[in-house]
């Protein structure tokens, strides 16, 4: 990580001369100080932005070994050796090939019976094999796992992610398309995209890959790490470098005029923007604008709330 060694009371003091000795904190509170100072932070360090100082690599290795999950308290059919059309079920009867064990339900060849199942569509499911009731307890044999759960407790937001291909030769490694909300998938095969899908509250958070992986694929996920959050004005900017300064200074004094509604608020604003936007490499035009668009709608509520203030008080 890149050294930091400048502490917010530092840059209260540098914005103190620049606003004619006004206080940046009043009270116990040092508000607003703390708040604008984690805004600034937040803002450098959130989307869409990536930094090479604040990443880290994540890893974990699929498993092929089949997820399987309990089945207990379901009412079942009567004993059949042989479903015909005269035969009744009840809704929520299972129903499962003789051929298999009853304590083991292979994925795909276990039949649930629906509200207005009739035993004529039962048969007609079942017509390639002879089918048996069903236990109320025992195994379902699902798909593979597609949730890994490891330590991130700083976790922002996933870079890029790869997949090591073992079964190429030689290996290869293959990147995984970033995506939220993956849902569960019963294929079999190398996982093609990965996402965030829980974070427990404790620092561990769960990523989803999909399809189900076939085999034992090492994953690498390089990400983005969260922003601290400012409690005293002791700490440092950490972990953005002392080389940031230029950047982070003018944003802090930018929120400190908007509060104060200080008419060069503009100018310490357009410093910060530009300052930011020509450090960040890689950014499309598109998430230039929409950074602009968010920070400027930030910024404007900041100054109007200040300005109907001092009007409401002039009344």
């Amino acid at each position: 990580m890149a050294i930091s060694t400048v502490t917010i009371s530092k840059t209260m003091e540098w914005a103190k001369k620049l606003s004619f000795n006004r206080l940046s904190a009043i009270g116990n509170n040092l508000e607003p100080a703390l708040t604008s100072a984690n805004m600034v932070m937040q803002t450098v360090l959130g989307p869409p932005f990536s930094w090479w100082w604040n990443t880290q690599e994540l890893a974990f290795t699929t498993s092929p070994t089949a997820n399987s999950a309990a089945i207990t308290n379901v009412s079942v059919a009567a004993g059949i050796a042989t479903i015909t059309t005269a035969n009744t079920f009840a809704v929520g009867n299972l129903v499962i090939p003789s051929l298999l064990t009853t304590a083991t339900f292979l994925n795909g060849q276990l039949l649930i019976v629906l509200p207005g199942s009739t035993a004529s569509q039962i048969l007609a499911a079942v017509t390639t094999t002879t089918y048996a009731s069903a236990p109320d307890t025992g195994t379902i044999t699902n798909a593979t796992t597609q949730d890994y759960t490891i330590p991130a407790p700083a976790f922002s937001h996933i870079e890029h992610a790869s997949v090591l291909d073992t079964s190429k030769t030689p290996v290869q490694w293959m990147e995984l398309k970033v995506q939220n909300e993956l849902a569960l998938d019963s294929r079999n095969a190398r996982p093609m995209f990965v996402g965030p899908h829980v974070e427990d509250g404790n620092g561990n958070v769960t990523f989803r890959v999909m399809p189900s992986p076939n085999a034992v694929y090492p994953v690498s996920i390089h990400v983005q790490l969260a922003s601290p959050l400012i409690t005293s004005i002791n700490q440092t900017w950490a972990p953005m470098p002392d080389f940031m300064q230029y950047i982070y200074s003018w944003g802090f004094l930018a929120l400190i005029w908007a509060f104060a509604d200080d008419a060069r608020f503009q100018i310490a604003n357009a410093k910060f923007t530009a300052g930011l936007l020509a450090r960040a490499e890689g950014l499309t035009e598109e998430e230039k604008n929409i950074f602009m668009a968010n920070w400027n709608l930030q910024t404007s509520q900041v100054s109007g709330k200040t300005q109907q203030g001092n009007q409401a008080r002039q009344t």
